[in-house]
């Protein structure tokens, strides 16, 4: 059975003004999920996750979320406590706090512990509380249990918080694919991007959808990055805590070329099994590129922003979509 266009158009549409309205928001809670995962990367996951789940969600509410951020924060607690239940996940680096710099320095110290050392329930409490300052009662109504029971919590996470241990960390993809890619890339060599893809690779400019599939991947995201954009964009291969990532440069101003996009890639037997461009996910790329000391310049969280919108105008834009 196949779902008629309009619906999937009408689906579309409503995730994107769900997008729109949550925009405030997703400092916050990039802040809460990076705080929670200890990565930048999973907490990217876990945001969107989170806005998938929450999105989803509306559907089921008899009643309108009077309190967004306590929805949201609600949805990410229980989606990361489900996720940490089911398997240890692999957890590199260090938290980082953006919008409480005099403090950074304890609560980065403390967090990296306590990703380490404590359950699911015991971490979000402490993040809750000594992070976001919130109310013992809006802990226990975003952990869905009582204020005793969050007060016990904070003391276990709190005197377990002294002893570290050590990190652990995934096998990244190798240069090799990675430099192929760039090289591929700077070339302006469609096919050849293409055929570092498996078969099944997945592709997706991650909140704004996936292409599956070496040719659906090829037809969208990549030719979109290669031929699309304005700027001349330029990738460069760099090193992010222990991986190689992929830069794209764009010199919209000649004179100060900035970067406007980061990819990550998945290898499976020497080639790419997925490809990850994170363009919309400003925080993310906010904390990548200010590690590395370059210059960034944030697209937006969607089609929505005032850059995309001036590339749908473009002819070559509405012959790519019309698919000639």
């Amino acid at each position: 059975m196949e779902l008629p266009q309009d619906l999937a158009r009408e689906v579309q549409q409503s995730w994107h003004r769900f997008l729109q309205r949550t925009e405030p928001l997703r400092s916050d809670l990039h802040r809460y999920c990076r705080s929670l995962t200890g990565s930048v990367w999973d907490a990217e996951d876990l945001v969107q996750e989170t806005l998938l789940r929450g999105f989803a969600k509306l559907a089921e509410l008899a009643s309108q979320v009077d309190n967004p951020k306590a929805y949201l924060f609600r949805i990410a607690s229980n989606l990361w406590i489900d996720h940490y239940r089911r398997a240890q996940p692999v957890l590199p680096a260090e938290p980082v706090v953006h919008n409480n710099p005099e403090r950074h320095a304890e609560v980065r110290d403390a967090a990296r512990q306590l990703i380490h050392l404590l359950p699911p329930q015991e971490r979000a409490a402490v993040v809750l509380k000594d992070v976001f300052d919130f109310r013992l009662e809006e802990i226990a109504t975003t952990l869905d249990t009582s204020v005793g029971a969050v007060k016990a919590a904070l003391h276990r996470g709190r005197e377990k918080l002294a002893e570290p241990k050590p990190l652990r960390r995934v096998a990244p993809p190798s240069e090799a694919i990675v430099d192929r890619f760039v090289q591929a890339f700077n070339t302006r060599d469609l096919n050849g991007l293409a055929s570092l893809l498996r078969e099944d690779a997945i592709g997706e400019p991650v909140s704004m959808g996936s292409a599956q599939g070496r040719q659906a991947v090829r037809d969208s995201s990549l030719y979109y990055s290669l031929y699309l954009e304005k700027g001349e964009p330029r990738a460069e291969r760099r090193i992010y805590e222990g991986e190689p990532i992929i830069l794209i440069w764009y010199a919209l101003d000649p004179a100060n070329p900035v970067v406007r996009d980061v990819a990550r890639l998945e290898e499976i037997d020497g080639q790419i099994s997925r490809l990850r461009f994170f363009c919309f996910c400003t925080e993310t790329m906010a904390e990548v590129v200010a590690a590395l000391g370059v210059p960034f310049e944030p697209v937006g969280y969607g089609v929505w922003s005032p850059g995309f919108l001036e590339i749908q105008k473009q002819e070559e834009f509405q012959r790519w979509i019309a698919g000639e």
